[in-house]
């Protein structure tokens, strides 16, 4: 088992798969609720014990509040290590950790069918949410042309039609005789967006902006990326089916790549 440090976590997920490691809080679930680590799936340390020897085989990262029970649930799993998996404890828990958190449980009901009742009923029901994002994009284009992040959003808003072309892509290896793209594509409502609000809601807290509409744009496209990175993330880890399992860890990595070309407009423009 190894110590963790926040700045080697960020450097670690950042050169990782997002398939190759688990990000585990072993916090209670109101200590979740109220903020945790994008990506990490929850398992109270009291729960823990019965579940270890069920853990994927796959790198684990423990936290919890300050590193006292994430330290004693790192210790149980790398006893229970066989396949010489890599084990860590974040240094000094969520308390250390001074990156982006998110609020509440990922919004799994976004997804309208259970996670597994159909691997091609939860891909479509992902494209409608990536479409939702590409018409939040495209709105901050057409409204905000004087904020001078055009090329910046349009290439974000872009990767979101590709996100959902690369979700297709998976329903018709499972289901070859689907419809075209275009078909499904063109009849979702793309009227929600991953972190559980509507279209209209978030188009609507942009117009409440401040006097910087640049820094305004950029951090709720942000705010709005961690959180479709941490329900993809979350619904992997939940997942049964491996192939679901797969395409949802590939969405999860393709979020990583839109949170740092906004991260990096951001950090430009301060």
């Amino acid at each position: 088992m190894k110590t963790i440090t926040p700045e080697e976590l960020r450097e670690y997920r950042e050169k990782m798969h997002e398939k190759s490691y688990i990000l585990i809080d072993v916090r209670q679930k109101p200590e979740y609720e109220e903020g945790h680590i994008p990506g990490s799936v929850l398992l109270p340390l009291d729960e823990f014990e019965d579940q270890v020897e069920s853990l994927p085989e796959k790198n684990l990262i423990f936290y919890c509040r300050s590193g006292g029970r994430s330290n004693a649930a790192a210790l149980t799993a790398d006893f229970f290590n066989e396949a010489g998996k890599d084990i860590y404890n974040l240094e000094g828990g969520i308390l250390a950790w001074d990156g982006i958190q998110i609020e509440g449980l990922p919004m799994l009901k976004l997804f309208n069918s259970d996670i597994d009742d159909g691997m091609d009923k939860v891909l479509v029901d992902a494209m409608n949410l990536e479409k939702g994002a590409f018409h939040f994009y495209s709105h901050i284009i057409e409204r905000f042309p004087e904020s001078g992040l055009n090329d910046v959003i349009s290439q974000v808003r872009d990767g979101e039609l590709g996100h959902a072309k690369l979700i297709y892509s998976h329903l018709k290896n499972i289901k070859p005789d689907v419809k075209p793209f275009e078909d499904i594509y063109d009849a979702l409502k793309g009227d929600i967006l991953e972190g559980g609000y509507t279209l209209d809601e978030m188009v609507n807290s942009l117009e409440k902006r401040s006097d910087n509409i640049l820094i305004d744009i950029l951090e709720t496209s942000i705010t709005m990326e961690y959180r479709a990175f941490d329900l993809y993330r979350v619904v992997a880890d939940k997942a049964e089916d491996e192939k679901l399992k797969d395409a949802l860890y590939g969405l999860s990595q393709a979020e990583k790549a839109h949170m740092a070309v906004l991260i990096k407009s951001l950090e430009s423009s301060i």
